[in-house]
Formats: structure tokens, sequence, C-alpha cells
């Protein structure tokens, strides 16, 4: 918990920086697929060969600064929705599913790669805040409601790290490629972090 305050201050620093000195700005409603992939030392192989696909859908806003040329700060909030078949017999459920409102907040460096195409890389800090899914208790994923030792359900909040590649096109489009690691446990107590892989692309405006 005491990380994501750390995050959480960071953020509105880096934000009234970005008000104070930023030159202009930019807003972008982005969408696309998502994938998740699970590991850490408390990760079965069943989770470990278990990826859920998806999809994600959301805003952002990009702040140029005057004083720093190519350098950004882009904050985003953006729903993301991930499910997958588990192949087990019932009682297990069918299938296992994932949902958050996740909160990027990236350093980005852009450069011109020709007169109608900007490419950027950007990295940062991403706070996800769970909405609803299935949990990992004992080698298995079962449903909050069904859970009876609260320790072992899905975090609210987790932590996770992003990377990724933008090309920009015509100042109106842009395509977005992007891989988020996972720093906090996806469950309590359980050594469990979830990785996100997106690509998709962005409505510039």
């Amino acid at each position: 918990m005491k990380k994501i305050f750390v995050i959480l201050l960071s953020a509105v620093a880096l934000f009234t920086c970005a008000n104070a000195s930023a030159q202009s700005t930019e807003w972008r409603a982005g969408l696309g697929y998502a994938g998740v992939s699970f590991n850490g030392d408390d990760c079965s192989t069943f989770l470990k060969e278990h990826h859920l696909g998806g999809f994600y859908a959301g805003i952002s806003k990009e702040f140029y600064f005057s004083t720093m040329a190519g350098l950004t700060f882009e904050p985003g909030v953006f729903f993301y929705y991930h499910s997958g078949k588990t192949g087990l017999p019932e009682p297990a459920p069918k299938f296992m599913k994932m949902s958050y409102l996740s909160i990027p907040l990236n350093i980005k460096y852009n450069f011109e790669a020709s007169p109608e195409m900007l490419i950027g890389l950007y990295t940062g800090p991403v706070l996800n805040i769970g909405t609803g899914g299935n949990v990992y208790s004992k080698d298995k994923f079962i449903t909050n409601t069904d859970l009876t030792d609260a320790t072992h359900k899905l975090t609210q909040m987790n932590i996770q790290w992003d990377l990724g590649l933008t090309a920009a096109f015509s100042e109106a489009v842009q395509v977005r490629v992007g891989y988020a690691f996972g720093l906090s446990r996806l469950v309590k107590e359980r050594d469990v972090h979830a990785n996100t892989f997106t690509v998709g692309v962005a409505f510039m405006f």
C-alpha cells in the first residue's frame, strides 16, 4: 500500500508540473487488444500456461514541454477486460476473468521519423484498480463470492511498469504497442504477478 501512495503522490507532482510548464497538450482516445500472462514464485504451472485475451479502451492526454523538445508526460485512464477458458470440469469456473481501471503515468520521448510519422518511446508506472473477476487460490481460479478466506482475494490495487512504442501518422492516428510488467502482487500473500501486452490505435484530437 505504501508503494501505491508513493505512485499517487508522484503522479500529482508530475501532473502539477505538466500543467505549470506545458506548452501544449493533445487528447487521445484509444482501444485495442490486451493479453495477460502470469508469473511469480507462487504461480502454478496451470496459471503460467493460461494466458487471457481481451481488450482495452480509454483516453489519455499528452503534455508537451516548452523547455524539453520531444519529451512529454502522458497520463491516462483505461478500462481493461480479460478472459480465457480454464479447461477444468465443474465445479471450477469455465472461464477466468479480470476487469479493472488502469491509470498509466508515462514519460515519453518523441522524434520525427519522416514528415508524416512521429515515433515515440514511453515508460512509467501503471496503477490498476480492480473492478471484478476471478481470483487465484490453491492452484485454481474461484470467484470472489465463493471465497471464505479473505487473504486470497484479488488485490484491489496493483502496480505495473510500462514500456512501449508509438507511431503517429499525419497527427491524426497513432499505433501503440506496449508491455506492462507486474511489480506488486495480484493476490494477497501470494507471489503472483500479472503482465499485460497491448497493441492498438489511438485517435488524436
